[in-house]
Formats: structure tokens, C-alpha cells, sequence
């Protein structure tokens, strides 16, 4: 009986820990539909989710974009990006590996110093069919309970950020 109960509070701790570690992004989870911006004021629609997911060691996320006709893309333009946050116990840090539909793929770290308890700033470490020596950064900024913004911001070789595109989002549901 003795062995039981100390297995228990074992896998109890286990289980304990490995959701903690995701607390920051509790209140991220769910679905959300917004509108955005982007680097030539192109504007649109848009749905995120972000969902637990394999037990919950991963956190899903979803961006479906709908963009308006421009003059220079008349007939508009529909950019979706999944991808999963996980947490690498041996470097003790969050990943965002991000695919997008245009062929990037953005591997993301969480950068907890310029990161706070209402702001999450992932950066890029590696990003595959993208300029050499390009970088991406997106920050995910709590507004309210039901309101977020995100900002994602690319850098060329020797060049600091500029904006890329800004989204506003509200709750549909948790």
C-alpha cells in the first residue's frame, strides 16, 4: 500500500510540473477571431486557436488569414500558419516551431527577458526557405482576459526589426 501511495504522489508531481510549466499561456487557450494589418496596410480577417493537445505536452496553434484585394493583389490573399509550442527540458525553455503555408518554417525560442506576465516574445533561432541571416520575432501582448494583439516583426541580414503585420484578436470561446 505504502508503494502505491508514493506512486501516486510521484506521477501526481510529474503530471503537476509538466502543466505548470505551460501556466503562462492559460489564458491564450481557445479560439479567437480578430482583424489585421499588414506591412503595406494590407488588411484582414482572422482566426487563431490555441489548444492543448498529445495530453497536454504541446500547445497547438492556428492562424488563418484572410487578406482584402489590393491593388497590387487583386484578389486578396489566404495565408494560414500552424504550428506547436513544447517545452525543451534540456535547454529549459519554450520552442514555437511555426509552418507557414508559403514554405517558411520559423523555430522560435520563448525570450523570457524581454517577455512578462502579460507579454510573450518568441524569436527566431532558425528559419528554413527565408533570406540567409534573416530574423522573425512574435510577441503575443494580453490586452484584457478576452483580448489580445500580436505583432510579428522580420528582420533582414545587418537590419533591425520593422513591422510586418499587427492583429487584434477577441475571445469566441475558451
Amino acid at each position: 500500500m505504502k508503494k502505491v501511495i508514493v506512486l501516486i504522489l510521484l506521477f501526481s508531481t510529474i503530471i503537476f510540473s509538466q502543466n505548470h510549466k505551460y501556466k503562462k499561456f492559460d489564458s491564450l487557450i481557445g479560439k479567437w477571431k480578430g482583424i489585421g494589418t499588414g506591412s503595406e496596410n494590407e488588411k484582414s480577417t482572422i482566426r487563431t486557436e490555441f489548444n492543448f493537445v498529445m495530453g497536454s505536452k504541446y500547445i497547438e496553434v492556428i492562424n488563418d488569414s484572410q487578406f482584402e484585394p489590393t491593388s497590387k493583389n487583386p484578389d486578396g490573399e489566404h495565408h494560414i500558419d500552424k504550428g506547436f509550442i513544447s517545452f525543451d527540458a534540456t535547454r529549459n525553455l519554450f520552442v514555437f516551431r511555426q509552418f507557414h503555408i508559403e514554405g517558411f518554417v520559423i523555430q522560435y525560442i520563448l525570450v523570457d527577458s524581454l517577455s512578462s506576465e502579460s507579454k510573450l516574445v518568441f524569436e527566431s533561432e532558425k528559419i528554413e526557405n527565408f533570406v540567409r541571416g534573416g530574423k522573425a520575432r512574435w510577441t503575443i501582448t494580453q490586452i484584457t482576459h478576452n483580448a489580445i494583439q500580436t505583432t510579428f516583426d522580420v528582420s533582414m541580414p545587418n537590419k533591425g526589426y520593422q513591422r510586418f503585420g499587427e492583429n487584434k484578436f477577441i475571445r469566441m470561446s475558451k
